[in-house]
């Protein structure tokens, strides 16, 4: 068994040092989804992309993605059908897309400050906002520490916080996933995208565009997004926020546990809750037109 463990070992380094980058066989016919130009804006020393797209005069809305993704990625279903209504600014946050790598240890919160400075930079002094997974948690934490930015809050998909058998076990989760893509360079973007597009949550015209998004993932970059993920902890303060919230529970979800969901949106005052039945955590992809509907009904309200 040694010898085996040593003889792949041996194979796994030599491709990494020697074999060619494989790009995976593309159905004919494929197809950009959204294409929506994008600008740089500086906060402090860091440099993020955000994309703006729809009438200047409609309200504003501020779309945040969730961990891994970026912001066509995830709202390149559910976009198209508010762009009508609200002018829209899509960020894509530290480690993410053509957003700044950041490897050391950060927050939660300090994406939260980031995407405040952004909407800033980008002319949004107020918005409605809405958070997907991971971007749930930054919508919490923007809506904490700067109240002024924030009209509406919806959340889809996301929580409060990790318990604590949870938050340890995809700690170490993380740390492994890290090792794995260092030495082997596939892992999480060949998950991701494998498993959405056999799923059918994107089409697969769309797999070209859905594999170069995911491919740009750093694995130092999304580690250190994961870590700061588990770590969050809204319950010191999440009853402190004062906006209506609408949370979003997919009911068959199987990354965040609706007990979970619904745990989050008991603590939030003025929270609505809505269920989508039969839909799983890449709800985003599966139900944009219930999902848009939603939120153009509580942002109107």
């Amino acid at each position: 068994m040694g010898r085996v463990a040593r003889w792949i070992l041996g194979f796994v380094a030599a491709w990494r040092v020697f074999g060619p980058i494989i790009t995976p066989p593309f159905p004919s016919g494929q197809e950009h989804p959204w294409k929506i130009p994008g600008r740089t804006v500086f906060v402090g020393d860091l440099e993020f992309l955000v994309r703006q797209v729809g009438d200047p005069s409609k309200p504003d809305l501020v779309l945040i993605h969730g961990l891994g993704g970026a912001s066509l990625t995830e709202w390149h279903e559910i976009g198209p059908h508010l762009i009508h209504d609200y002018r829209l600014t899509i960020v894509e946050n530290r480690n993410h897309g053509l957003s700044p790598r950041v490897t050391s240890r950060y927050r939660v919160e300090d994406t939260a400050d980031d995407v405040a400075a952004v909407m800033g930079e980008a002319g949004v002094e107020r918005a409605h906002v809405v958070g997907y997974s991971m971007g749930g948690a930054v919508a919490q934490a923007l809506a904490h520490r700067h109240p002024e930015r924030v009209e509406r809050l919806a959340l889809v998909a996301t929580f409060a916080f990790h318990p604590p058998i949870w938050k340890w076990a995809r700690l170490a989760g993380a740390i492994i996933i890290r090792a794995w893509e260092r030495v082997t360079g596939t892992g999480t973007p060949e998950v991701r995208a494998s498993y959405l597009l056999l799923t059918g949550a994107v089409d697969h015209k769309n797999a070209k565009f859905l594999w170069e998004e995911t491919q740009r993932r750093d694995p130092d970059g999304g580690a250190a997004a994961s870590m700061a993920l588990f770590r969050f902890d809204s319950r010191p303060w999440v009853s402190g926020i004062d906006k209506a919230t609408l949370v979003l529970i997919p009911g068959r979800d199987q990354l965040v546990p609706v007990s979970w969901q619904h745990d989050l949106a008991s603590r939030i005052p003025n929270a609505t809750v809505e269920t989508i039945d039969g839909a799983f955590h890449e709800v985003v992809w599966t139900h944009p037109e219930v999902v848009a509907m939603a939120l153009q009904n509580f942002f109107d309200a």
